[in-house]
């Protein structure tokens, strides 16, 4: 199994280092990310008072369509892409003013939001960008508990937006390598506690995403 991993990454070295320009393309392209997510600790409030939800890192994954500019374009240089991203964090702790204590379930988010993305393009094969995105997300709750007892429930569809920037990585003609980080939030979403009551949470999140992009 070493051996193996060796041997893939010398063979992809000379795609990484290599400094041949490619033909930048223009049009349609489809993708796919993975990636890492950080949930921040999330305040939230209800009728009684503030509380704080903590969260554990978890793994995410997104689709992409969009379509790259064509260069000398009076928009500029860049892509524009309509993005699908799930999102799911484990509740790790709930601290109350008495304490901070076990928490559990999970809290997802499925956004969908349209994004611009500059793109400056040189002679090699790397391309920095940065760009935002705006949209909705859903933002649902799940068995959450605190020490084992119901906690909350509910979803919500909210605005959402995300700030993203990386560096794009040309494989080939129409195959792109994206290594990018994302900022992503929303609105504060309005869910229900076990007792009934409305509360409030705020959701915001560090992702860090890789991605293969082909152009067609």
């Amino acid at each position: 199994m070493k051996q193996t991993r060796s041997i893939l990454i010398v063979l992809c070295l000379p795609f990484l280092f290599c400094t041949q320009g490619y033909a930048q393309h223009s049009g349609p392209y489809i993708g796919g990310f993975i990636g890492g997510n950080a949930l921040m600790n999330a305040e939230s409030s209800d009728a009684l008072g503030s509380f704080e939800l903590r969260f554990k890192p978890a793994l995410q994954g997104s689709a992409v369509a969009g379509w790259d500019v064509a260069p000398g374009n009076s928009l500029g240089e860049g892509r524009i892409e309509l993005e699908y991203t799930r999102r799911s964090n484990p509740l790790d702790r709930v601290k109350f003013v008495e304490g901070s204590f076990d928490g559990g379930g999970d809290v997802k988010a499925d956004s969908l939001l349209l994004n611009f993305f500059g793109v400056l393009h040189g002679n090699s094969r790397w391309s920095p960008y940065a760009g935002v995105g705006i949209g909705a997300a859903r933002i649902e709750t799940s068995g959450l508990t605190v020490t084992g007892s119901p906690l909350g429930s509910g979803s919500a569809t909210v605005f959402a937006y995300q700030l993203g920037a990386g560096i794009d990585v040309a494989l080939t003609d129409y195959l792109n390598l994206d290594l990018g980080y994302r900022f992503f939030s929303s609105a504060r979403p309005k869910l229900t506690e076990a007792n009934g009551q409305t509360f409030a949470m705020d959701y915001v999140s560090h992702n860090a995403v890789l991605g293969l992009r082909v152009g067609f």
